[in-house]
């Protein structure tokens, strides 16, 4: 990564600096140190190859969601996945794949700005291409995801892939990376959601993209709650279903009302948005940061693949 395009991703000095230690530090063991970006999608063919040349072989893909976010715009989940794929590219000496935010939506297809691909269109999708960049030497394959039903689609490819070519590859679901990292002395704030809109105005912030989250100054937020409260009324069932299996893969349903999903990630005017994102941006390093894969690598270590079934011995992690 060039001088100028970490002052772009990193506008702040001293996180500049700390760009430059993550860069430095794991750059010593594989990859090379002077790549110009991280960006699988913005390196040249000849970077690509002096990066496999070099003995790297660590990919992180961003998988997104183009669906309603309330009072932001359709794409903030593929930027939030796509902005943590970059930073972990930086800090485990790996690329990161962007611009991957057509997937499965969900229970967000009751609205018109959604676009909803099935599950099978999905995994079949994502596994073409698991498989081409396997092919080109890219063995430590981890996807990032903010979309609650990724799983739906990542896990499925995780799967079969193993079973298949019996290299590992990883769903790094951020909703479980926060955890990791608050384990590990990350402050993750006691409001949740607050917290989640912390890290999409920061994951705008690191792509140079926080223009484009809209200014609301005559939002009319308890209007908003009422409606949600509505439409939440109208799912008592869900809770019910919920119980009888896991995640949201056991039975099909769809939102009440719009307003259900996202809604309060609004700014009333726009230097309130740069603080936010401001802030954001820092929670986000933060966040990362304290994300050690050391801390579940143990775990990892019992699944491996050396070409031959049987053979578990390969730690998956960095």
């Amino acid at each position: 990564m060039g001088r100028n395009e970490v002052e772009n991703f990193f506008p702040d000095r001293n996180e500049v600096k700390l760009a430059g230690r993550w860069v430095k530090k794991y750059n010593e063991r594989k990859g090379g140190e002077t790549m110009r970006t991280r960006i699988y999608n913005k390196c040249t063919d000849a970077e690509i190859t002096e990066y496999l040349k070099n003995g790297g072989d660590t990919l992180f893909m961003s998988v997104g969601v183009t669906e309603l976010h309330g009072q932001l715009p359709v794409d903030c989940e593929s930027i939030l996945a796509e902005a943590a794929a970059i930073m972990m590219a930086e800090k485990a000496d790996g690329l990161a794949v962007i611009n991957l935010p057509f997937f499965h939506a969900g229970a967000t297809a009751i609205g018109q700005s959604t676009v909803n691909i099935s599950i099978k269109a999905g995994y079949d999708y994502l596994k073409t291409l698991v498989y081409a960049f396997y092919k080109l030497g890219f063995k430590r394959i981890f996807f990032l995801s903010m979309h609650g039903p990724a799983y739906l689609t990542i896990n499925s490819v995780c799967m079969d892939f193993f079973h298949e070519t019996q290299n590992p590859i990883c769903h790094l679901e951020l909703g479980h990376v926060m955890e990791i990292a608050k384990e590990n002395g990350w402050e993750c704030g006691e409001d949740r959601m607050e917290t989640f809109t912390d890290l999409m105005y920061g994951a705008y912030k690191a792509m140079n993209q926080l223009e484009f989250i809209p200014i609301l100054p005559d939002f009319d937020r308890e209007a908003f709650l009422a409606k949600r409260r509505e439409g939440n009324a109208k799912q008592w069932f869900k809770k019910d279903l919920h119980k009888l299996n896991s995640g949201t893969g056991g039975f099909g349903s769809f939102y009440a009302e719009l307003e259900e999903h996202g809604g309060l990630e609004y700014s009333v005017t726009a230097e309130e948005r740069e603080q936010r994102g401001e802030k954001g941006f820092k929670r986000l390093q933060e966040m990362i940061d304290k994300f050690d894969p050391s801390a579940f690598q143990h775990t990892a270590a019992s699944f491996g693949a050396g070409g031959k079934r049987g053979n578990c011995s390969r730690a998956i992690l960095i």
